[in-house]
């Protein structure tokens, strides 16, 4: 593939993230996505061939994302350490809020929650294929080091959590909720989102 070829792949799958994200699966088409990236429409066919093999493409090309994630949980010396809670939360959270430091890149988070939240998602198989086996080994991880918990805790936890960090790409949405419209906050995400996960991880459940 010739680096022009590339680099218009990579235009395809761009401008994908972002219409998906905004119009979401079934509201977008692949002309549409074309038109976006000034791209010829035989030339994502030809990539592609099926907009729901690019739909899938766009979310297979960032598993580098989970992959990281996963790598770090693996880091983890003692999962039943008195520190291990919080160092979970790190390998989930870090990676994913890395993309939220690029205008480009937030499409992409914000098209998870987009897929993670629509009905029709059991259809492509993205979220079985290729983040429900993250899903199972971070709740492996968070049985070893909060082993105490009742059946059904660490599965319903983690998908709190799920919904947590997918919030936290639209920053645009707290601006508007904040008293005064206009006024900013001095509160650094990460950490309070990092804060408020180990604190309901730890205490959530209890009478």
């Amino acid at each position: 593939m010739t680096s022009t070829s590339q680099s218009k792949r990579a235009a395809l799958l761009r401008a994908g993230e972002k219409l998906f994200a905004v119009d979401g699966y079934h509201g977008i088409s692949l002309r549409d996505v074309a038109r976006e990236a000034n791209v010829n429409l035989p030339l994502l066919t030809y990539h592609f061939e099926t907009k729901e093999n690019f739909y899938y493409t766009i979310f297979a090309e960032r598993q580098y994302i989970n992959d990281e994630r996963v790598r770090r949980l693996g880091m983890i010396e003692d999962l039943t350490s008195a520190g291990a809670l919080e160092e979970i939360i790190d390998a989930f959270i870090g990676p994913v809020l890395s993309l939220h430091e690029s205008k480009e890149s937030i499409w992409f988070a914000r098209l998870v929650l987009r897929e993670a939240s629509d009905p029709s998602s059991q259809d492509r198989k993205i979220i079985s294929e290729l983040f429900d086996p993250l899903a199972r080994t971070f709740i492996s991880a968070l049985r070893k080091a909060l082993p105490h918990k009742q059946e059904g805790f660490h599965e319903w936890a983690y998908l709190f959590s799920v919904g947590a960090l997918t919030q936290s790409s639209f920053d645009i949405r707290m601006e508007n909720l904040i008293e005064g419209g206009a006024t900013r906050h001095n509160i650094d995400k990460a950490k309070f989102l990092r804060s408020y996960l180990v604190a309901a991880f730890a205490h959530a459940g209890e009478a």
